[in-house]
């Protein structure tokens, strides 16, 4: 995959830089972008608990309990009265008791949790939401836009809480209800419609499977909020003690992976005013969910200052959006900053190596090892600067990672990789404390299980491709061949997007994709299909992470 250098000239009091774009099979074109400040209002409107989603089942919770109670039935239980519902949204039912069934109390939670906060969907679109039982920590309340009818998780009959915090907007005993013989689903009843659209999601409704009659019941003693505990997805971020809204962004890129996909565009952020994401609006588009940047561009900041490309992911954070960084980092030799990044010449992105490099770069006292301490001290200085706005970072450190790569830090074997991407993670998180990391794996066109870190150390994992045969297979299978077939897959570098279409639901979900700055001018009559398709999650329809 031959590089095609892609120049740019960079007017500002450091070192030039160049952009370079490559043809097929994953090689970048160029550095990375900060975005526009412009602000787009989400979509999708608050529902509070009481309404009900387009599409799915919504149940309705009237009172949390802590211990030991029956979940609603979908139809007539036995020995008790008849459920009524009080309003049907499209494709699927909505059950909300108006009487109690003789033999016990009914309670009405939507999901179960176990020691955790429940999860409360208002409405909007992502795929799902949060399909899982949270088992503590702090859940995830999507209040609006794409999200594929919130959560849709319903007991399948009687299930016993075993303890946990409440539904936010409930009522918490703190004696519980104790249940003297249960009321038993007698079949349930199956919901046949609807795929979530732009207004509301719905995955087809939620059938009940039989149901289960209690025998006694327990009852509750108040319970113990947790602390800490896992996110309400029941995945946790690798970062040590992420902020919840870094477990919030990650459970809601597991919630959409496989049935939508995040649209995102690198800015080029070579200048301080780059125009990639606003010119979709000039197209008549919306803008895209993901903005693209990349910390090798400093502005006039230094490696000591809040460079002007991280207060433009700020403001795409605090418009609804989420933020990809990626690093196109000089290689780190004695006497270099953070100002010596550059892409192509001496000790720059495309530099070779010398012997003993990759064991000196991770040897504290070396000057390779002190260079590249303070480009990761850099670094920090954004992610703090993020973090103060409550705001998380998908983090594609050492991107396009291949078997004799064209950048210097995958010209070593996939052991010194490893071991540089180990000692990053550590010093980043560890050492310098940063806790608002989701770690990306990028991958070129070629992954291979060589350079794989392992689950441990990321989060989500992808890989890139300059081809013009979306939606990548290939490239989507050798992925996955790698990361297994849990962990999100991102498209996370590409020239031409692919289009949901022929994505969905086996060929090549990706989780998302991501436009090299200056390639969508090429594209734009495909892009405004793309967007337009029911799959494609732009800013706006991003629920609340925050």
């Amino acid at each position: 995959m031959k590089k095609i250098l892609f120049h740019m000239a960079l007017v500002v009091s450091m070192t030039a830089l160049a952009a370079c774009s490559n043809d097929g099979g994953g090689s970048t074109s160029g550095g990375a972008a900060g975005g526009n400040s412009a602000t787009t209002a989400k979509g999708g409107s608050t529902v509070t608990p009481t309404s009900t989603p387009t599409g799915g089942s919504t149940v309705t919770p009237t009172s949390t309990p802590t211990g030991g109670s029956t979940a609603t039935p979908t139809s007539t239980p036995t020995g008790g009265s008849t459920v009524t519902p009080t309003r049907t949204p499209t494709g699927g039912s909505t059950v909300t008791p108006t009487s109690t069934p003789t033999g016990g109390s009914t309670v009405t939670p939507t999901t179960t949790p176990t020691g955790g906060s429940s999860v409360t969907p208002t409405g909007g679109r992502g795929g799902g939401g949060v399909t899982g039982t949270p088992t503590g920590g702090s859940s995830v309340t999507p209040t609006g836009g794409r999200g594929g009818g919130g959560v849709t998780t319903t007991p399948t009959g009687g299930a016993t809480v075993t303890g946990g915090s409440s539904v936010t907007g409930g009522t918490n005993p703190t004696g519980g209800s104790s249940v003297t013989g249960g009321t038993t689903t007698s079949g349930g009843t199956t919901a046949t419609g609807g795929r979530g659209g732009r207004g509301g999601g719905g995955g087809g409704g939620t059938t009940s499977t039989g149901g289960t009659t209690a025998s006694g019941g327990t009852t509750s003693t108040g319970g113990t909020p947790p602390t800490g505990g896992v996110s309400a997805c029941g995945v946790n971020p690798v970062t040590p003690n992420a902020t919840q809204q870094t477990k919030n962004a990650l459970c809601y890129l597991y919630s959409i992976y496989g049935n939508h996909v995040l649209s995102g565009q690198q800015e080029a952020n070579w200048n301080d005013n780059p125009t990639d994401i606003s010119s979709y609006a000039g197209q008549g588009m919306k803008t895209p969910a993901v903005h693209g940047t990349d910390f090798a561009y400093h502005s006039s900041a230094g490696c000591t200052g809040v460079n002007i490309s991280t207060t433009h992911a700020i403001a795409h954070w605090n418009a609804g959006g989420l933020v990809m960084y990626r690093y196109h980092s000089g290689m780190p030799v004695s006497g270099t900053t953070c100002m010596n990044d550059c892409y192509t010449g001496t000790n720059c992105s495309e530099s070779t190596p010398g012997s003993g490099f990759f064991t000196n770069i991770i040897t504290a006292g070396t000057a390779e090892n002190t260079s590249w301490n303070g480009r990761l001290d850099y670094m920090t200085v954004q992610f703090k600067a993020m973090a103060a706005a409550n705001m998380p970072v998908i983090l594609a450190i050492f991107h396009e990672t291949q078997s004799n790569g064209w950048f210097w830090w995958s010209k070593g074997t996939g052991a010194q990789l490893i071991a540089l991407w180990k000692y990053t993670f550590n010093y980043l998180t560890a050492t310098k404390g940063n806790t608002n990391i989701i770690w990306l794996m990028p991958y070129s066109g070629a992954p291979t299980s060589a350079y794989w870190p392992g689950p441990t150390m990321v989060d989500i994992s992808g890989g890139d491709t300059y081809g013009t045969n979306p939606p990548f297979t290939s490239l989507y299978s050798s992925c996955k061949g790698v990361m297994g077939s849990t962990m999100p897959i991102a498209l996370h570098e590409c020239g031409t997007a692919p289009n949901p279409g022929t994505m969905f639901p086996t060929a090549a979900p990706w989780v998302l994709f991501s436009v090299w700055a200056g390639y969508e001018n090429n594209q734009w009559a495909s892009l405004k299909t793309i967007y337009a398709d029911s799959h494609t999650i732009t800013r706006d329809l991003i629920p609340s992470l925050k």
